[in-house]
């Protein structure tokens, strides 16, 4: 026979006979039916109503008496009632679960995780066998190790290199980075998100202030001063034998002394000075010094006794705050 369309499909019912004893018998079916419309019930070839027996499970009871005779009551199940199957502890393997089929809803707010923990390879990292932690390297040497790219600190914009300690206001933040190529480390204060806006650099003990940076980069700290203070530093000192050939001692910043003349010394500077603002303290372990002369470059030193007169000395000190 030819059809329009896909071909009808036919399957049989699953039946079952049971032989009637003259009462209101209970028979066992061999599937549990969703209800009692999900079966044909017949009795001597006669189609029963669903009021003629009542369902539990697999078992049916007729409600009135059934005729005795073997064979003659047949059971067809129209539909049979799906099992949920419960799967055995750890039978589900993870190609079963759907992707992103697990929410968030579903996970206990107090996650253990017995061993390593890794996230994106090395976005993070949990060392179970020594309790250590990386973030941007799955190899943590210390509690925590964070590797940061080389790079120096962000000049300008989003402070987005080292690491970022940043306000939850998104204004002040601090980074810290390493600038291999160029051989340092840093510590970068600033005002994030704005345009190489410096900030405040501070040193605390005990939640007091001891030493600071401030945005303009000068060294301020409180050692004697009462309270923090910009400290100036001595950019040139040098400690000299004036007698005979002109001999250093010890300096700093101090390249040469030239003997100009009897007890008149010239010192040169081994880096130069930004101006010739500063202050220079000279002295002689026996007679008056004085300085002059000030350039970036040098100072002059005079020494002289009592009368006026220049004298070599074997001890001239000087010193030199900008």
């Amino acid at each position: 026979m030819s059809y329009i369309g896909k071909e009808p499909q036919f399957t049989q019912y699953p039946s079952k006979f049971f032989n009637g004893d003259g009462t209101a018998m209970t028979v066992t079916l061999d599937y549990s039916p969703p209800n009692a419309a999900a079966l044909l019930v017949f009795i001597d070839g006669v189609r029963q109503d669903t009021s003629a027996y009542t369902l539990s499970g697999t078992s049916l009871t007729f409600t009135g008496a059934v005729p005795s005779g073997t064979n003659n009551v047949q059971v067809v199940h129209l539909g049979i009632a799906q099992d949920t199957q419960v799967p055995v502890d750890d039978s589900v393997s993870t190609v079963k679960i759907q992707d992103d089929a697990v929410t968030s809803a579903k996970l206990d707010t107090n996650i253990a995780i017995d061993g390593d923990l890794t996230v994106d390879t090395d976005t993070l990292y949990i060392d179970s066998t020594n309790n250590n932690v990386g973030i941007g390297t799955s190899a943590p040497l210390g509690k925590l190790k964070v590797a940061v790219g080389d790079n120096a600190p962000a000049a300008s914009g989003d402070m987005n290199t080292g690491v970022v300690f940043e306000s939850a206001s998104a204004s002040r933040a601090i980074n810290i980075g390493v600038n291999n190529t160029a051989g340092y480390s840093w510590i970068n204060a600033a005002f994030a998100n704005n345009s190489g806006i410096p900030d405040n650099l501070v040193l605390m003990t005990g939640a007091t202030e001891r030493m600071r940076i401030d945005s303009s980069g000068n060294l301020q700290f409180d050692s004697g001063y009462g309270s923090t203070a910009t400290a100036y530093g001595c950019r040139a000192w040098v400690n000299f034998n004036g007698t005979g050939t002109v001999a250093i001692r010890e300096s700093g910043n101090v390249s040469s002394v030239t003997d100009s003349a009897v007890g008149r010394y010239t010192v040169n500077f081994l880096t130069s000075l930004p101006d010739n603002v500063y202050s220079v303290v000279s002295d002689s372990s026996a007679w008056i010094a004085n300085s002059s002369n000030l350039t970036t470059s040098s100072i002059s030193v005079d020494v002289f006794n009592g009368s006026g007169t220049f004298v070599d000395s074997s001890q001239v000190m000087s010193a030199i705050f900008r």
